[in-house]
């Protein structure tokens, strides 16, 4: 049994222009239930099988006396099948696709859907998932040199520049490492094989894969030698201080909240709040203004620190690009008002999300509404000593 596949850009529109998809794809014969059975016993991710049983033909042809049983039926087949699973598998998928314009200052083509921000589709058990390649970056471009690359555009053109991409991967954990698809159930997987074909199943092009293993250890973040601009948790409160008087001017302090994260006795602070659109303030705060807030320990060490930058408007692939290549693979993006990436473990919600995020978001007032003006965006990274808060947590 075939399924359809489509590629599509990851969904944010709300964070600047807004973005097309691309072309609707054709029969990839991709087993979607296996695929997301494999992600959900990779990661240990919990499937509602009650749920999805109520929701099966069985169940639904069933009468009222034997549906009791044959719910209970269907989630047993479900459960055998889950724990069937196979980890080391591998599927095939084939996805309509297109290839750029030469780029003449890169010298190369690109492939759509191995550009950041796009996914294939893939529908099981009543929900959307979303099929992201750790190891994309490494198949996108086709470098070709000049005097090359005008036979292959011609090729290119008689063909309207789409191709057939045809796939073989496996399934490897949970969210984009680039961190342009952003939400719940983000399946990442790294490509074993690839080939692009015209409409006749003639190759266009067969493209090399790098180990995704290879990929995501070259920028790896290491929380211990993290800095969000130029700054670090576990130093002393008054060389930060220092530090952000010398940069800033003014640093105050005050006493912790009670009810805050265990341990934290002072919050550290530059220009609070002085980043923000705020209905009735007189001075509108203006791009290059920063804003910090530093928790510390009871021995005055920093345990988490929080600097907001505010920018001229600018594109959210510039963000998501910037920070990727700073810190590296993404461990897990969100988005909406506001777009997410963050890092390293969890920590406790009172402190954030991550040993580290990085946000991304418009903030404009009545006026910028009003004439229609684009909003400036601000940037928020927030470190966290997770290592610290683990231990304090445990106590």
């Amino acid at each position: 049994m075939t399924t359809r596949h489509s590629i599509v850009l990851a969904g944010l529109a709300v964070l600047g222009p807004a973005l097309a998809t691309a072309a609707v794809a054709q029969d990839g014969g991709l087993d979607e239930t296996q695929v997301a059975l494999v992600y959900h016993a990779i990661t240990g991710e919990p499937l509602d099988f009650e749920r999805i049983a109520q929701a099966s033909d069985a169940v639904r042809r069933a009468s009222n006396f034997d549906r009791p049983d044959v719910i209970a039926a269907e989630v047993a087949r479900l459960e055998r099948m889950a724990a069937a699973a196979d980890p080391s598998r591998s599927f095939q998928t084939r996805v309509n696709d297109n290839i750029s314009e030469y780029d003449h200052t890169r010298e190369q083509f690109s492939i759509t859907l191995f550009t950041p921000g796009y996914y294939v589709p893939v529908d099981a058990f009543g929900q959307r998932y979303q099929l992201v390649f750790a190891n994309a970056e490494s198949v996108r471009a086709i470098p070709m040199p000049k005097e090359e690359a005008r036979e292959f555009d011609i090729l290119l053109n008689r063909i309207g520049r789409r191709v057939t991409n045809e796939i073989r991967f496996r399934v490897t954990g949970q969210g984009d490492p680039a961190g342009g698809v952003t939400g719940a159930r983000v399946i990442q997987a790294e490509i074993l094989e690839v080939r692009l074909m015209d409409r006749n199943g003639n190759v266009v092009h067969v493209p090399t894969p790098t180990a995704a293993a290879a990929l995501l250890a070259t920028v790896p973040f290491d929380p211990a030698t993290a800095d969000v601009a130029g700054f670090r948790v576990g130093v002393k409160g008054k060389d930060l201080e220092a530090s952000l008087t010398r940069l800033y001017g003014e640093v105050s302090r005050r006493q912790a909240k009670s009810d805050g994260f265990p341990g934290i006795a002072t919050v550290m602070v530059v220009n609070e709040l002085g980043c923000r659109s705020i209905i009735g303030r007189r001075t509108k705060p203006k791009p290059g203004d920063v804003c910090l807030t530093a928790l510390l320990d009871e021995k005055d060490v920093v345990r988490s620190i929080r600097i907001e930058r505010r920018f001229p408007p600018f594109g959210s692939e510039v963000f998501r690009s910037a920070m990727a290549a700073k810190y590296g693979a993404v461990a897990d993006a969100r988005s909406g008002s506001i777009y997410v990436l963050s890092w390293g473990p969890e920590v406790d919600a009172r402190l954030g999300v991550r040993a580290l995020s990085a946000s991304y978001e418009a903030d404009s007032d009545f006026m910028d509404r009003g004439l229609n003006r684009a909003a400036d965006m601000v940037v928020t990274l927030h470190l966290v000593d997770a290592a610290w808060a683990s231990r304090t947590a445990q106590q």
